[in-house]
């Protein structure tokens, strides 16, 4: 970093707060090497190759959906894994398939009257 440049243009350029950059640099100055920025967010949770057959042989003799599958798992297996994951297991054993419709953005529509005090609830 130039010395003459101040941190709110190098901000700008990079699209951070000119806080951050004096964050960066103070860590340059203290090390002497150049910042690395770590992998943010938790690490995904690979499922075992147990906990995949307790899902397929809860689904084998239940025949329920993920989010009903979930609960039986937990209840009689005694161990809990969400619905979502157990959905991808299903999904790549070919025991469920993506619905196009739940795929699709919904869209947000707001519920606006063109008068004020034209629709009033009185109790």
């Amino acid at each position: 970093m130039d010395h003459g440049t101040p941190s709110s243009s190098i901000a700008a350029v990079q699209e951070v707060s000119p806080r951050r950059v004096q964050q960066l640099y103070k860590q340059y100055n203290d090390s002497g090497e150049i910042p690395v920025l770590q992998k943010c967010g938790r690490e995904k949770r690979v499922l075992t190759a147990n906990e995949k057959s307790i899902i397929l042989d809860a689904h084998e003799e239940y025949k329920v959906n993920a989010l009903a599958l979930e609960k039986v798992i937990a209840r009689y297996y005694g161990v809990h894994r969400p619905h979502n994951r157990i959905h991808q297991v299903l999904k790549t054993n070919n025991k469920a398939k993506d619905e196009h419709n739940k795929q699709k953005q919904r869209k947000w529509v707001r519920y606006e009257r063109k008068h004020s005090l034209s629709l009033v609830h009185v109790d």
